[in-house]
């Protein structure tokens, strides 16, 4: 019969109030993450998703509320922390560094070599497994990094900002190995500020603002009932545009960044809101871009509809 760690989600942080000062950082915050998924945790800065992660592994005390992991406290749960500066040796190797951490999450001696090898594996982190982490790209410290975090086979993993610096191929590896972790059985608490990347592992996303859940669902379905068929369009100019050009950008309600050179706005019919504007733009050089709005987007929104 399944025991309670097994049935509980894997992350479960109800009425958490805490900080460091007076104010509380969270106040009252409700987030569940199901085993087996990948929750993005999204905000502006000082919204209170570090302060989130550090409840989640219970290194900061709660003054109110209550955290469960695997329904366990923080401290007698299996917990793999990816830390967004490096919690690596320098002067050991990725394969000596994980050992260690396969060591302090009380791997057993026999299945530690075993354990550590799949999480190098795992990572894409066995090309660069024996040099010493000092003569490493900032890449090659991120898989490493990560593979520390999953060794011990977690029921929890909390990722902050892991492909911050890195290249494409190293995004797609944190990627594979997150997923693959999170096929597992274990789910995932991600802190990012990777658009892209949140796209292509989140299977959930949970928008931070004030320290409280503004909005949590599918990140398509948070942006699809954020913003509907509405699409970005964007108009980059070389210098900063006229007097007249600026007017008529205006009136069909772009928006300038301040410095007169890139106007915006988010709008139905944005394709034939260009083509309008396409003599206008052609002559001072312009570039017009238009996509669908992303998980930025949608946290910078929110974030002004609650100011």
């Amino acid at each position: 019969m399944p025991g309670p760690s097994e049935a509980a989600p894997a992350l479960l942080l109800s009425g958490v109030v805490c900080g460091y000062g007076p104010e509380p950082v969270l106040r009252g915050l409700d987030l569940t993450v199901p085993a087996g998924l990948i929750c993005a945790l999204l905000g502006v800065n000082g919204a209170g998703k570090s302060t989130a992660a550090r409840a989640a592994c219970g290194l900061i005390p709660l003054r109110e509320g209550t955290a469960k992991v695997g329904g366990r406290a923080p401290g007698a749960a299996r917990i793999g922390l990816a830390p967004q500066e490096s919690a690596l040796f320098p002067a050991l190797t990725p394969r000596e560094n994980v050992a260690v951490m396969a060591r302090l999450c009380g791997v057993p001696r026999a299945d530690r070599a075993g354990a550590v090898e799949a999480a190098l594996r795992l990572t894409d982190c066995l090309p660069m497994a024996d040099r010493p982490v000092r003569a490493l790209s900032g890449g090659w410290r991120r898989r490493a990094n990560l593979a520390g975090a999953l060794v011990g086979r977690p029921t929890l993993i909390v990722a902050d900002e892991p492909t911050e610096g890195v290249d494409a191929g190293t995004r797609d590896a944190l990627a594979r190995a997150l997923r693959a972790a999170a096929e597992a059985g274990a789910g995932c608490l991600l802190i990012s500020h990777d658009p892209e990347f949140v796209a292509a592992v989140a299977d959930m996303a949970a928008v931070l603002v004030a320290g409280r859940v503004a909005a949590e669902g599918p990140p398509e379905t948070l942006l699809r009932e954020a913003f509907g068929g509405r699409r970005l369009l964007t108009v980059a100019f070389p210098a900063p545009a006229s007097a007249a050009t600026r007017t008529r950008l205006a009136r069909a309600g772009l928006s300038e960044s301040g410095d007169g050179r890139v106007w915006s706005v988010l709008a139905e019919g944005a394709l034939a809101r260009a083509r309008s504007l396409s003599d206008l733009i052609d002559g001072e050089g312009g570039e017009v871009s238009i996509r669908r709005p992303g998980v930025d987007d949608l946290v910078l929104t929110l974030t002004r509809e609650a100011a």
